[in-house]
């Protein structure tokens, strides 16, 4: 963006036009993704006024409407109760801070109305819809279920509520995207006969779908992505990106979906990798690591990898006991 600044003339007695921004950096948080009409609360923070008080204006991308919720010499923190649209997509808010001689600062967000159903919002995973689920009596969570050998596996990723955090903090993608989970949180996470699955059985349900092969724990996977990937889209976009040298089959229903990890950083959680990275906890352990199986985007084989038990977090699968 280039600021064109033109001279212009000015009479000895005009008043002096002012170009003094208000102080600080104006923001406010929400969700990423919401559910359809429902209703937030936002407060904004950061502006500063040196010499007296500040207003808010709120303004969206679906109306034309502009709402002033604290004026400069009003009462109040200028926060705001607004309710989001119902149809699924894509929409701005847009937040103003005011004061007189001052220009204004203003700040935005984007966000997501998502419908939790599979096939709406979250297409193209294989979850067995009309077979048998289990539903956890914790919380009611529901979860699809696939045989592989003698195991039983959940196809979609653990989101128990009571652990772990929502993916970019917004639990409505929990249903989704599942939670994630530090390592010493999964050990505990899955209902009452399920168990966080092993090195050991990933490899054995990798290598049940790749001809020849008979994986052991620890290894690179080779060759196995594609079988334990979904060709998935949200909102109508591609979650793993075409790769050549990567063939989506999902033929073993495990539906992997790159949702990416996250890393507990001086008390800041930073959500890392989504749209690259599938990343799930195994019950193994290496003093203070976890162990966990990844499959990266453009990358054919499913590797393993090790983090943090208390700081870095994954998804998680569950396997009947």
């Amino acid at each position: 963006m280039i600021l064109l600044v033109l001279p212009s003339c000015r009479h000895k007695d005009d008043p002096v036009e002012t170009s003094t921004y208000l102080s600080g950096v104006l923001s406010f948080t929400m969700p990423t993704y919401v559910l359809p009409g429902e209703e937030l609360t936002l407060v904004p923070g950061g502006a500063v006024n040196p010499t007296g008080s500040v207003g808010y204006s709120w303004s969206t991308s679906w109306t034309s409407k502009t709402d002033t919720t604290k004026t400069e010499t009003g009462t109040g923190d200028g926060s705001w109760t607004v309710t989001v649209p119902s149809a699924i997509g894509s929409y701005t808010i847009y937040c103003n801070a005011f004061a007189s001689e001052y220009i204004s600062l203003s700040a935005t967000k984007d966000f997501y109305v998502i419908d939790p159903t599979y096939g709406e919002t979250l297409t193209g995973v294989s979850y067995q819809v009309d077979s048998t689920v289990l539903e956890d009596p914790r919380d009611g969570g529901v979860y699809y279920l696939v045989t592989t050998g003698d195991k039983v596996w959940t196809q979609n990723n653990l989101y128990y509520k009571e652990s772990g955090v929502s993916y970019d903090y917004s639990p409505a993608v929990d249903a989704l995207f599942g939670r994630l989970y530090t390592w010493e949180e999964a050990m505990e996470a899955c209902p009452e006969g399920w168990h966080l699955p092993s090195d050991a059985e990933f490899a054995e349900l990798a290598g049940s779908y790749v001809e020849g092969s008979a994986f052991e724990s620890g290894q690179v996977f080779n060759e196995a992505a594609g079988v334990l990937m979904a060709n998935a889209s949200f909102l109508g976009d591609r979650m793993w990106t075409f790769w050549p040298n990567v063939n989506i089959t999902d033929e073993s229903k495990f539906s992997a979906i790159p949702i990416g990890y996250a890393v507990d950083y001086e008390g800041t959680l930073r959500f890392t990798g989504v749209k690259d990275y599938s990343v799930f906890w195994t019950s193994d352990e290496e003093e203070d690591f976890g162990i966990y199986r990844y499959i990266y985007v453009d990358k054919s084989n499913v590797f393993v990898g090790k983090g943090d038990k208390k700081s870095f977090r994954a998804s998680v699968r569950c396997v009947k006991d």
